[in-house]
């Protein structure tokens, strides 16, 4: 470890030993160092980690370079593959074939299994060039692994470049991560320091030269050693003082310095390595400058001595890159050229990064269109996993090809789908709308379109994509698998802009083109738009039929037509059934497959769907766990379309749990992305809005906003089908709102939805339980009670009973009925209904004599999750035991946390300890 290290930075080694003595006691965490180049804080990481390691931590470490934007997974699996002490736990990243969702889902449990048996320390320098992949899984597996003892840290410098790694850190620290800014050193540190760097007590002379660096300790550090090097220090009793008049005063002038006392040979090869990147080789080194590598030994020697160059066991890199880009800048243009020219050959025969060589090929002066082919390449090679900086790659080059060159419109409809797909929609947009008016050939031009109206269908901008995919189908000659895809997405996109005839029409295109080009994704893409028309219109049996033949039609062909997971919709459409066992087998089923093939756009849809059969249920816990994971997921992907409808999901069921200072923040999170622009179903954003205002502002507030709701039906009814109990919440906001006209809509709606429904007994029940509301029928409410017993929804049940207490004159009798409500509310965890019923019964809670014990403080959903904590298991492991998603167990743990106001595992294991055991026994 470097001396140099410890001046002046005691408060901050102070704030990371702690975080590491935290994980050495089994608590996760992420700490992120800020600080501009050359202030220290890649020397303040290498120490703090040698400390972490010989404290007995494991400790996995990499310095990010800007090379790795191009090499997906590189940064962190590179980290955990140089893992100290060694072990072969992390091995198989290198030869893994899975998708992102698979490796991350096994990476996760791989270092739960890691960290059971040791701490460890993930430490990633110059985050801020990490590459796409490893930030998203950075971004998941610091909330996943939180209540594991694994302690990331992050060092980067404070960039405008909004690069994978910059937001990654960025939004950590917006999560709560603590955020450790270096800023300059005092006076005392510095003169710490340049002692150190001299080996003696300097005078006022050198601390009024080193004030100069502006607290820097590289500049401190090179400025000493250039005046060892020139003499310009003298050390008379253990004293430095600076003499002669020609002194250093800049950065470079430093460096200039302190390449002057280096042989010739030294400062060419210097020169010459100044325009590699990261690490190289003594070999590249002695090819770029056409001799042995031998050769080069007596410079190597003289370079690493005076800290130019250091090695790092696998390659030579300048002690840091200020240093590099300061001796490049010395470098004269034509030799410049020469030597990215020689590198671009070596890069080639290598195999470096097409990137990389690219780069050397433009900086030669020589070769554009080949380099812009090369940045092609490698665009197309990163996309799957890292599609913002396959992106990039594409704009420049773009930017290198020019204007007027031939092969630009074909390379800015592939840079447009990139773009899109990354979530660079405006970006996108203006490139693509160019490129539109440039003469493309059909084919390229429907390309263009659908990727276009498929990013921003992914986005939530449903009236853009339907736009642009009806732009493409206007087109006489696109062929039929685009025109099939194109039919899809506007199929799907017109459902999210109201449009129900227009989303069954053009999902039977979609069907139809699909199959007779068999392309059998968009066949069954367009199947699953027709159901959610069905259901919306009320038609649940057609509703069923879709996503069966959906299904049918992927189990079959597999393939992409598998990708497009049916099951989501067809589960969906068997709830809507009352076939609740059904459903639960069919998401099971569908989430593993999902799983299996590692199509991470679908995870959070199951979490979504799944919630809403756990909620109609009456299990409110885990539907909140549900929805919770979902969101995780959802936000991590940049999947904001999807993270809305799961927003507004967690929003009622806070309101149901009678928390609506929570139900408001996720309202408040979900408002923010509709303003960006996504659109959703009124049935998810303006349902949640109304129950909240209904809890809080009253029935007047409620009505206005669900108006859009109100005005729907009976044309769209697919809040009733998704929820046959919103029909009497309706009717009573109506009713105590003084608004009967549209109250007595509902109770037709209702109706109606029953009549042609008629094997369905929840919207049987559900239409007895809004006319008797509406009409204060006291035979139609228990027409309901009977209806709602038979099947499992029981808060539709409490609140029928509740209503019927209400409309019946004896006393005793709507006593009776108040308590069974009372029951099955508290017994669901519906927190408002409990208490409203406790007031009208005018029962207070009875007060426990003692403490509730930690498994009594837990819901009981998150009892058992508590438990084979306490048994040692991993999240993994408990996934699979109690059936859930590892992020549902995730979100558990979470809650469980909070509550008991712990951080780790095992203090949750200690707490729980004999009485999870005895509980479990029992």
């Amino acid at each position: 470890m470097d001396p140099l290290t410890t001046f002046g930075r005691d408060e901050e080694q102070a704030i990371l030993r702690k975080a590491f003595a935290d994980t050495a006691r089994g608590v996760g965490g992420c700490v992120v160092l800020t600080g501009a180049a050359g202030i220290g804080k890649s020397h303040l990481l290498r120490a703090a980690v040698e400390e972490a390691r010989a404290d007995g931590l494991a400790v996995a470490t990499r310095a990010a370079f800007e090379l790795d934007r191009a090499a997906p997974f590189i940064t962190l699996a590179s980290a955990l593959q140089q893992i100290e002490p060694a072990t072969s736990a992390f091995d198989w990243i290198a030869d893994t074939g899975e998708s992102q969702f698979q490796t991350l889902d096994r990476l996760a449990g791989a270092l739960e299994d890691f960290v059971a048996e040791r701490p460890l320390v993930i430490a990633i320098d110059d985050a801020q060039w990490t590459d796409e992949f490893s930030a998203l899984a950075m971004r998941e597996l610091v909330t996943a692994l939180a209540s594991s003892p694994v302690r990331w840290l992050f060092a980067r410098r404070p960039r405008q470049e909004a690069t994978p790694g910059q937001q990654l850190v960025d939004r950590l620290i917006r999560e709560g991560t603590p955020e450790i800014v270096l800023g300059r050193l005092d006076e005392g540190a510095v003169a710490g320091l340049c002692s150190q760097a001299v080996g003696a007590r300097v005078d006022n002379t050198v601390l009024a030269l080193a004030a100069g660096c502006d607290g820097s300790p590289l500049q401190l550090e090179q400025l000493m050693r250039a005046l060892l090097n020139t003499r310009q220090l003298l050390i008379r009793d253990g004293v430095a003082t600076v003499v002669g008049d020609q002194l250093p005063s800049s950065f470079i002038t430093i460096v200039e310095q302190t390449l002057s006392s280096l042989s010739e040979q030294t400062r060419r090869m210097l020169e010459a390595g100044s325009v590699l990147h990261g690490r190289f080789s003594a070999d590249t080194l002695a090819r770029l400058l056409g001799t042995r590598p031998a050769a080069l030994l007596p410079s190597l020697y003289e370079a690493t001595s005076a800290k130019v160059l250091v090695d790092e066991g696998d390659g030579l890199a300048f002690g840091h890159d200020l240093v590099r880009k300061a001796i490049y800048g010395t470098v004269g243009g034509a030799a410049k050229a020469l030597y990215h020219r020689e590198a671009a050959v070596v890069g080639r025969e290598e195999d470096r990064s097409p990137v990389e060589v690219a780069e050397h090929l433009l900086r030669s002066g020589r070769s554009t269109r080949e380099a812009a082919t090369m940045l092609r390449e490698a665009a197309l090679e990163v996309a799957p996993a890292a599609p913002s900086t396959a992106a990039d790659l594409m704009v420049h080059a773009l930017d290198v090809l020019g204007a007027d060159d031939p092969d630009r419109p074909e390379l800015a409809a592939d840079t447009v789908g990139l773009l899109a797909r990354a979530g660079r929609l405006e970006r996108a947009q203006r490139l693509g709308e160019a490129a539109l008016y440039t003469g493309l050939e059909p084919p390229t031009e429907a390309a263009l379109l659908l990727g276009l109206a498929e990013a921003f269908k992914h986005a939530g901008r449903n009236r853009s994509a339907v736009e642009y995919a009806s732009r493409g189908l206007s087109y006489p000659d696109v062929p039929e698998a685009v025109r099939a895809r194109l039919w899809a997405v506007r199929a799907h996109a017109l459902f999210y802009t109201g449009d129900l005839t227009g989303t069954d029409r053009s999902g039977t295109s979609a069907y139809r083109s699909g199959m007779a080009a068999e392309e059998y994704g968009a066949a069954v893409f367009g199947l699953t738009a027709r159901t959610l028309a069905a259901q919306a219109e009320g038609r649940l049996d057609d509703a069923l039929a879709h996503a069966t033949e959906a299904t049918e039609i992927a189990d079959g062909i597999r393939g992409e037509a598998a990708h497009w997971h049916p099951r989501i919709w067809l589960g969906d459409a068997q709830a809507a059934l009352d076939r609740f066992e059904e459903a639960s087998a069919t998401f099971r089923r569908g989430r593993e497959e999902s799983e299996r093939l590692g199509t991470a756009w679908s995870t959070p849809l199951w979490h979504y769907y799944h919630a809403a059969l756990l909620a109609a249920s009456g299990r409110l816990d885990e539907a909140v766990a549900e929805t919770d994971a979902g969101v995780k997921i959802a936000e991590t992907h940049a999947a904001y379309a999807l993270a809305v409808p799961l927003l507004a999901g967690q929003a009622r069921l806070s309101v149901l749990r009678d928390d609506t200072a929570q139900a408001r923040e996720y309202i408040g999170r979900m408002r923010h992305w509709l303003a960006e622009g996504i659109t959703t179903a009124p049935e998810d954003a303006t349902w949640a809005e109304g129950m909240l205002l209904e809890a809080t502002a009253g029935p007047d507030a409620a009505l206005q906003t669900l108006t859009v709701i109100y005005d729907a039906m009976p044309r769209r009814s697919l809040l009733l089908v998704q929820d046959p109990g919103a029909a009497a919440t309706l009717v009573r906001v109506a009713l105590l709102a003084h608004s009967p006209e549209r109250a007595e809509v509902v109770a037709t709606t209702a109706s109606d939805l029953a009549d042609r429904n008629p094997t369905v007994q929840a919207l049987t029940a559900a239409a007895a339980h809004a006319e008797g509301l509406l009409r204060r029928d006291l035979g139609l409410l228990r027409e309901a009670i009977d209806g709602y017993r038979g099947i499992r929804r029981p808060l539709a049940l409490a609140a029928a009973l509740e209503d019927a207490a209400d409309a019946t004159p004896d006393p005793v009798r709507a006593r009776k009925l108040a308590e069974e409500a009372l029951a099955i509310a508290t017994d669901c965890g519906a927190e408002r209904a409990r208490r409203r019923l406790e007031q009208r019964l005018g029962r207070e809670r009875v007060r426990q004599s003692a403490p509730p014990s930690v498994l009594e403080r837990l819901s009981p959903a998150e009892r058992p999750v508590a438990i084979l904590v306490a048994r040692g298991r991993s999240n993994r492991e408990i996934a699979e035991e109690l059936f859930l998603s590892r992020h549902t167990v995730d979100s558990h743990l979470r809650k469980i946390f909070v509550k008991l106001g712990i951080n780790n595992r095992s203090v949750l294991a200690r707490l729980v300890g004999d009485e999870g055991s005895n509980s479990a026994s029992t």
